[in-house]
């Protein structure tokens, strides 16, 4: 058979062009597996959605075919020894193509071609229990003989004492159309289990309602509530959220563990000099504290960390919140109804306010009105609010655009913190790495200056961090001073970037240059810096 034509694409990292067809499969999911670039050795399986649609459609049949093959290979041996590394997915696609043909077993071929040892299938085959195996992103457990030989008891038991061990922040529980999906949030990326049998699901969705005392009479609408669960030496408060889908009711569960959650700066990962600006602007009597973050970056963690605080400060602290994460002894906490969240939170706080608190901490500020009455509050008494945003300065910017005069914002300004959470090098098996390709350097902003100053680690992975390089999270955070200077810049109108060197010229230091150094200090890699597009 003729060789096919060359397919020649562009690397979605790099941007160096080669061919597809002689590029080598990746190994990162053996059942949808991606080609690696020969310039920076990327594959694309973190590429955007676009990007592999686009290839897909141009791709020759060959490619096409040999993805297929490796998609419907219903064993799970082949798979099983590319996590662990034994294999490869080139070598794999050859042997299947082989077996399809011949149909011998797998691990025969693979031994008969000197691929692998007879040990090595043994091992592989041993992690079909409930030892861990490494799925496409990390460690997931074989969880079939669970499931097979328990009740939904024990089934729920499992799923949240994995969790603990596993240090997931969430599980997620949903129904498909032949099982039951189960995938758990680890340091901000979602790994799954074998799914639960699909005739487990009506009495697992009964125990979860008893579990958490939900309503069964109102399972087709949305119910939160909480528990508490010991899972090992720590407890855990555990918070339930179900929601009605077509093929059944799916739920939530995130799990905050007690000893751990309520951190102090330090712990955090926020550096002295930022913690020592922070610190002395939560002393003051008024002023308004800005937390900021994207989505699921840990605001609200850091949040809870100034409450405790100002709490140990002997501040007269009120809290509206929606919803309380976290109940925290010697602070009023009021919980925000949920539904019209910014007319709710607002006319709460206007009832609230006449109990005269030292502070007014604000789980959000939803809405022009809110945003108006805690920046007109924030001239009396601290105000700290919490709001979504890119960086510390973009943060700032939306109160503008929320209609906040920019001389009262000016004038009330105490700090903006902003902060990313960036996942941490596993400490056992940290390693120098080869630096990336100029080209991907200067796609991120990176001088041929800068790039001398830096030093490049990952984590080759080990038991320790499930294989994957990583274990664990930290902060990196940036703090915008309101100092006279920045003060003027706002009440001048100056746009985002004009107010942030204003802030670095007076020794603000942005979570680029937090997240650069913690690169080159080897905490974490550089593919970390460019997932945040600092």
């Amino acid at each position: 058979m003729p060789a096919a034509e060359n397919y020649l694409v562009s690397c979605w990292n790099c941007l160096g062009e080669f061919d597809a067809q002689a590029a080598v499969w990746c190994s990162d999911d053996p059942k949808n597996p991606t080609k690696l670039c020969p310039f920076c050795f990327r594959c694309f399986c973190d590429a955007n959605a676009r990007y592999k649609q686009e290839f897909w459609k141009h791709a020759p049949e060959r490619l096409v075919d040999e993805v297929q093959t490796l998609a419907k290979s219903k064993d799970r041996l082949g798979d099983i020894l590319i996590r662990m590394k034994k294999l490869t997915t080139p070598q794999l696609l050859d042997v299947l193509v082989e077996q399809k043909r011949t149909g011998r077993r797998l691990g025969e071929l693979l031994v008969e071609r000197g691929m692998v040892k007879p040990e090595d299938i043994t091992s592989a085959l041993s992690t079909l229990g409930v030892n861990p195996l490494v799925d496409s992103q990390g460690v997931a457990y074989a969880s079939s003989p669970v499931w097979d030989q328990s009740g939904p008891d024990a089934i729920i038991q499992y799923v949240l004492s994995l969790a603990a061990r596993k240090e997931a922040s969430d599980v997620q529980i949903e129904p498909k159309d032949d099982h039951v999906a189960v995938r758990y949030r680890i340091d901000g990326f979602f790994y799954r289990v074998d799914p639960i049998p699909k005739r487990f699901q009506a009495a697992l969705t009964k125990k979860l309602f008893e579990t958490f005392r939900l309503d069964p009479g109102r399972e087709g609408r949305p119910q939160t509530n909480r528990t508490v669960g010991r899972f090992g030496e720590n407890e855990y408060d555990l918070v339930c959220q179900t929601l009605p889908t077509p093929l059944g009711t799916s739920a939530t569960i995130k799990l905050v563990n007690r000893a751990t959650f309520i951190k102090d700066f330090t712990s955090l990962g926020m550096e002295l000099e930022d913690r020592v600006r922070l610190m002395e602007e939560l002393r003051e009597n008024f002023g308004l504290v800005l937390v900021t973050s994207p989505v699921f970056h840990g605001a609200i963690t850091t949040s809870y960390s100034i409450m405790s605080f100002l709490v140990h400060s002997q501040r007269d602290v009120l809290s509206l919140e929606s919803p309380i994460y976290w109940p925290m002894d010697g602070a009023r906490q009021v919980e925000v109804e949920s539904g019209l969240k910014g007319m709710q939170m607002e006319q709460t706080l206007r009832s609230v306010i006449a109990v005269r608190p030292d502070v007014v901490m604000l789980s959000a500020i939803p809405d022009h009105a809110t945003t108006q009455l805690a920046t007109q509050l924030a001239t009396s008494l601290l105000l700290v609010a919490t709001h979504p945003a890119a960086s510390a300065v973009l943060g700032l910017m939306s109160l503008v655009e929320q209609g906040v005069p920019t001389r009262l914002l000016g004038s009330t300004l105490a700090a903006v913190t902003g902060q990313r959470l960036v996942r941490i090098i596993c400490r056992i098996c940290c390693q120098p790495a080869e630096p990336p390709a100029p080209q991907t350097l200067a796609a991120h902003g990176i001088s041929p200056e800068e790039a001398a100053s830096l030093r490049f680690f990952k984590g080759k992975g080990c038991p320790s961090c499930n294989t994957v390089g990583y274990r664990g999270r930290r902060a990196v955070f940036e703090v915008l001073p309101g100092t006279p200077e920045v003060r003027h810049a706002i009440e001048e109108g100056l746009p985002a970037p004009e107010i942030e060197a204003v802030g670095v010229l007076g020794g603000m230091k942005t979570l680029r240059e937090r997240c650069l150094d913690l690169v080159r200090g080897g905490v974490t890699t550089f593919d970390e810096f460019a997932r945040l597009r600092l």
